[in-house]
């Protein structure tokens, strides 16, 4: 074992846990993650999002082929691939998951400026995944 239960491991996490009470890092979440939720929620706006939902500072969003039945792209089109890249070349790293799906973590001690910068570049990416769906006639 190279660091499981390991004194220097276990040490750093210890520190670390000091570190976050410390600075109310936990109580920091609390307050900026509804700020978060709205944004994220009201993504479901969007023509290619099916559902978005998460907790705290973690979010999920799923693009689907088609809003009313919620019908997802062929796993082969790469849908959530596609738009993690037009995402990253927008400024954010998002995760792109199973199902079309994008995840959202952003670090603990993000602002609410920061957050709603973050969701602005997510509907940039959003936008060029759209435009780009219906070039390829996948939307």
């Amino acid at each position: 074992f190279t660091y499981s239960a390991h004194p220097v491991s276990a040490a750093v996490a210890v520190k670390t846990l000091e570190i976050y009470q410390r600075r109310d890092t936990f109580g920091h979440v609390r307050k900026v993650a509804p700020v978060f939720q709205g944004r994220l929620k009201a993504l479901e706006a969007h023509p290619l999002v099916g559902e978005a939902n998460g907790v705290g500072l973690i979010g999920a969003v799923e693009m689907v082929a088609d809003k009313a039945s919620k019908r997802n792209f062929e796993a082969a089109k790469g849908v959530g691939a596609r738009c993690a890249q037009f995402c990253q070349d927008e400024g954010i790293i998002v995760r792109a998951l199973i199902n079309d799906r994008i995840a959202l973590c952003p670090p603990l001690v993000i602002t609410e400026a920061e957050i709603n910068e973050m969701f602005d570049r997510l509907e940039r990416g959003l936008n060029r995944t759209l435009d780009w769906a219906r070039r390829e006639g996948i939307f």
